[in-house]
């Protein structure tokens, strides 16, 4: 039931979909620091380059009230990413994470860290069935899997399974730096300062304004209507009743209205000698209904109906996040959007001390992932890089199309 994003692990998960020109016969990049880059992984990191540099980009053009598909003729390499071009940064950026790739494996092994074999064994079966597997958009196949897409990119499974398992051992290496009884642990007030400071706890109800039928309640009686069942389900919520009590009353709400609404449509269609029949496959219907209702709200008692919202959500918009993180602790209000009024009470975060535990990896990776970034770079500054200029112009930004 929890709509919003809560916390979101960094994942490096790209279902790049590129071509690349002019590089069938170059296989490998050349050495960092003497350890050989395949160029599937620096493919790899070139997209995950462009990928960030993108976002810049796509940032930059919604401040100004824009975006990509709104502008003729678009490129982006026609702007600047921390006033740089925009392929210019992709090159640097790509060589950077490339060189922490490379640093994370010297590190670790000078730290006496390794993964085991069963870690490496998930990770190989992990990228052997992600390259059987079919893309889909939206529950549709595309028709082509995961590992033609990335060959197609120039990245064998040879190459993503090596990605993948240094991302592994960064992690590794991450916990040895930050976790309890690591080299620079990092105290666990300052998580719960940092949890508290960023994110917010909230009991939330969709009051969608569309009506039985599913259309859009657009007439000012109809808004004020669901206006008042909205204000009416705040009300309950701060007078303190039950949060899963009022959320399933308005599912409830729901779906006698969608009932109420098909009767009435069964009705208008039938004719004297349907009735019967449609009496009788309603009676078994709404005995299925009862049976299946009665289920669902005994599995549905075990879900954890609170939102917990980041600061820096966007979801379902900017201004609702900001909107809601000015509640104060245990005061309720209604948002009304567009197609949604939503009933939004803030809870004292502190009594769910159980997200703490659950999220801390998150919340530590929040706090000093830039932090270790900056440690990898230090690591890495000064590596000997000997790359095949043949390579490189062949894996130029500008020559892979996206």
């Amino acid at each position: 039931m929890r709509f919003f994003k809560r916390i979101a692990a960094a994942v490096c998960a790209m279902a790049v979909a590129v071509s690349v020109a002019g590089c069938a016969d170059i296989t490998k990049m050349g050495t960092v620091e003497d350890k050989e880059i395949n160029a599937g992984v620096y493919l790899w990191f070139v997209n995950a380059a462009m990928d960030d540099a993108q976002t810049v980009v796509d940032n930059q053009l919604a401040d100004m009230g824009t975006s990509a598909s709104q502008i003729e003729n678009f490129s982006y390499f026609d702007y600047n990413v921390e006033e740089k071009p925009f392929a210019q940064f992709v090159e640097e950026k790509t060589l950077e994470l490339v060189k922490q790739h490379v640093a994370i494996e010297k590190k670790a092994e000078e730290l006496g860290l390794s993964l085991t074999d069963e870690e490496k064994s998930v990770i190989k079966e992990n990228a052997k069935d992600l390259w059987k597997t079919e893309i889909t958009y939206y529950g549709y196949s595309t028709g082509v899997t995961y590992g033609e897409n990335y060959e197609k990119a120039g990245i064998s499974r040879q190459s993503y399974t090596q990605v993948q398992l240094v991302n592994s051992l960064r992690n590794k290496l991450f916990d040895k730096y930050y976790e309890e009884n690591g080299l620079t642990p990092t105290d666990q007030k300052d998580i719960d300062v940092y949890f508290a400071d960023n994110y917010g706890r909230f009991e939330l109800i969709q009051v969608a304004l569309k009506d039985a039928n599913g259309d859009e309640i657009d007439t000012e009686q109809g808004k004020a209507d669901m206006l008042k069942l909205a204000e009416g389900y705040l009300d309950r919520l701060l007078k303190g009743e039950d949060y899963d009590a009022v959320f399933h009353d308005y599912e409830k709400y729901v779906e006698e209205q969608e009932k109420l609404a098909k009767e009435e449509e069964e009705k208008n269609n039938s004719n004297a000698s349907s009735t019967t029949s449609s009496k009788t496959e309603s009676s078994e219907a709404e005995a299925e209904d009862i049976t299946s209702s009665g289920s669902s709200d005994e599995e549905e008692e075990e879900h954890d109906h609170d939102f917990l919202l980041n600061k820096a959500d966007t979801s379902p918009s900017a201004d609702f996040i900001k909107w809601a993180f000015e509640l104060k602790d245990n005061e309720g209000k209604v948002y009304k959007d567009a197609t949604v009024y939503y009933v939004v009470v803030r809870r004292p975060i502190e009594e769910r001390e159980d997200w703490q535990e659950e999220y801390r990896s998150d919340l530590l990776h929040e706090m000093k992932d830039g932090e270790f970034n900056e440690k990898l770079n230090e690591f890495a500054k000064d590596y000997k890089v000997d790359f095949s200029q043949s390579a490189l112009d062949a894996y130029k930004p500008d020559k892979i199309n996206r």
